[in-house]
């Protein structure tokens, strides 16, 4: 993992009080390395089965978008601290939908200005909670590291006690020198914007980068140049329970008709920032040639022989129709692979068991009628299950428009309506010597 150090010789930015223009100059670097300590409370190693599991991972998630999205040749940038721009915090944003995820450490890639008068610097990495995208309040915790080396290493340290955040959150980190003239280098992956005129291995940006201007906080989206998204090389030491978990029909299932059954496992199993296998699906493909063994995050299997089904995390939920009467056993098995380059997946899965009859007495649907399409509401990819035969499936706009058709065989088909905007549509299944069947469907 060689890099070569980039760094900032002056800072080009939005502020009226800063007219200097932006220069790359190259600079030698060592190794880095992913060589921090994982903090893993509980840890389940191995991929026993159960209803909840408990791990630990530190999220090199911006590191991993520069290490993967670019070829080994490609390098970092740094930032001085402290600098003339009365720029006194860097850092980058995580998010966050879990109400009780534990934070025990932190964790940045810096390294000592060599022309410090010091053989060591301190930098001290500082948690925040994060409102409207950008951090607030006073820092929830923070640690120091001695910084020595003129090469980037990862350094961090632990809380003393964890912190518990429910929402967004960020890492921000300075360096604060105890000698007149020392300083550090704050690491930055190369990020662009997705519509900058740029490489494609560069546009990841995300708008997570933040600096602390003066008093104010504010994003680094643009600040380095048209398009430029950098993000500044922090981690997060974290601590959750991952759990399966479904809701589906408690009463008796009736044969030959579409249920619905819905994914309620919870948020760091789907998130791009925590699992690599999610990160993989969001990023590939890479440019560098160090590749990683992905693996789906939802595995549904409805114990009655029609095998596994896949669903994305954008939309983890499954219909399923049961064609045979009897009782069976399913299961859906989230894995989570930790973001740490040791290829670890810690399996978690839930089960449950549905009745299945005739439903004598019961008309049941079939041909076209059977056919089923959700989510309804969607936010773009629409199923469509059971077609009976090879069907034709138009999208039509409230003004009576045609704006989406293809043709299906006998099935299941997936229709990507993600380009259309937002609003109430006709989905109409025209199948071979079947009637026309049409729902209404609302994009969102």
């Amino acid at each position: 993992m060689i890099k070569k150090l980039l760094s900032i010789a002056s800072f080009c930015a939005i502020f009226s009080v800063v007219n200097a223009q932006n220069s790359f100059v190259a600079q030698p670097a060592g190794p880095v390395k992913k060589q921090a300590v994982i903090e893993t409370p509980n840890a389940n190693t191995n991929n026993a089965k159960s209803s909840v599991l408990t791990t630990g991972d530190t999220l090199w998630y911006f590191f991993n978008k520069h290490f993967y999205r670019n070829p080994p040749s490609t390098g970092f940038y740094t930032f001085m601290s402290p600098n003339s721009y009365t720029i006194t915090k860097m850092g980058s944003r995580f998010n966050n939908t879990n109400p009780n995820l534990s934070i025990t450490g932190l964790e940045c890639l810096a390294s000592r200005n060599p022309s410090s008068p010091s053989a060591s610097v301190t930098v001290r990495m500082y948690l925040y909670n994060v409102t409207a995208g950008l951090p607030s309040g006073a820092a929830l915790d923070s640690v120091s590291a001695v910084v020595s080396s003129t090469l980037g290493n990862f350094y961090g340290g632990n809380f003393t006690a964890p912190k518990f955040v429910s929402g967004d959150f960020a890492v921000l980190y300075q360096c604060i020198p105890t000698v007149v003239g020392d300083s550090a280098k704050m690491w930055m992956n190369n990020a662009n914007t997705p519509t900058a005129t740029a490489t494609a291995s560069m546009k990841y940006g995300e708008g997570y980068g933040l600096l602390k201007y003066g008093a104010t906080f504010m994003t680094t989206t643009g600040l380095f140049g048209p398009g430029t998204d950098y993000e500044y090389q922090v981690s997060a030491r974290v601590a959750f329970s991952s759990s399966a978990g479904q809701n589906s029909p408690v009463t008796t299932l009736c044969t030959n008709t579409s249920y619905a059954f819905n994914n309620t496992s919870n948020f760091p199993l789907a998130h791009r920032q925590y699992n690599l296998n999610e990160f993989y699906r969001v990023w590939k493909p890479f440019s560098n040639t160090v590749t990683i063994t992905p693996d789906s995050v939802y595995t549904w299997n409805f114990g009655d022989a029609t095998g596994n089904f896949y669903t994305p995390t954008s939309n983890p939920n499954l219909n399923h129709t049961y064609t045979g009467a009897g009782t069976f056993t399913g299961t859906l098995t989230a894995k989570y692979q930790r973001m740490a380059d040791s290829g670890t997946h810690l399996q978690d899965a839930t089960t449950f068991a549905k009745t299945v009859s005739t439903c004598a007495g019961i008309q049941l649907l079939s041909g076209v009628e059977a056919v089923n399409v959700y989510p309804n509401p969607s936010t773009g990819l629409v199923y469509v299950a059971n077609l009976p035969s090879e069907s034709t499936i138009e999208v039509v706009n409230m003004l009576g428009q045609s704006v989406y058709k293809a043709t299906a065989n006998a099935g299941n088909f997936t229709a990507d309506l993600s380009t259309l905007n937002n609003g109430s549509y006709f989905v109409k299944i025209n199948s071979v010597n079947e009637k026309t069947k049409i729902v209404k469907l609302i994009l969102n």
